[in-house]
């Protein structure tokens, strides 16, 4: 008995008709359904970046209490001063930092230990603190603030 034969067509027309029905699938209008879907989606996707800006909002109060504790300290701690100060027609710029209770008084660039008298105008420079003959008196010219201090430490 024979087999009844199948119809065969090219392979360039089957491949065509596979490309036009996958064209024609990808143009098709979203349902009502698919559409109620996105729209949900993009609701809950804006709720969670409010629920985000919230959680922001509390690292943003920390950064304001930081600063205000920052604000507070530069108030109360001592600042640096620029310092002219002369002996014998030699005239000197130093930075000087007036210190904290139990931190002693520093000039930026010297080796030697201040001892300031900055109401009459003095400043005592010392080898040894324990040993009064090592220092040296100098008269204080000109005494200049934070900025200028901070523009001669920069300077270097």
């Amino acid at each position: 008995m024979a087999k009844p034969s199948k119809k065969q067509s090219l392979l360039g027309q089957v491949q065509s008709n596979q490309k036009k029905r996958t064209s024609t699938t990808k143009s098709r209008r979203p349902s009502p359904q698919q559409i109620a879907a996105m729209k949900a989606q993009q609701t809950a996707q804006a709720q969670q970046a409010q629920t985000a800006t919230d959680n922001d909002r509390p690292k943003g109060k920390n950064k304001w209490i930081a600063l205000a504790v920052i604000g507070i300290l530069f108030v109360v701690l001592p600042k640096p001063q620029l310092i002219t100060y002369e002996k014998l027609g030699l005239v000197a710029n130093s930075v000087y930092w007036p210190g904290l209770p139990g931190i002693d008084p520093v000039l930026f660039d010297s080796n030697l230990h201040p001892k300031p008298a900055l109401e009459r105008n003095t400043l005592y420079l010392c080898h040894d603190l324990k040993d009064p003959n090592t220092c040296q008196k100098y008269q204080i010219i000109k005494q200049e603030g934070f900025i200028a201090a901070m523009m001669k430490l920069i300077q270097g």
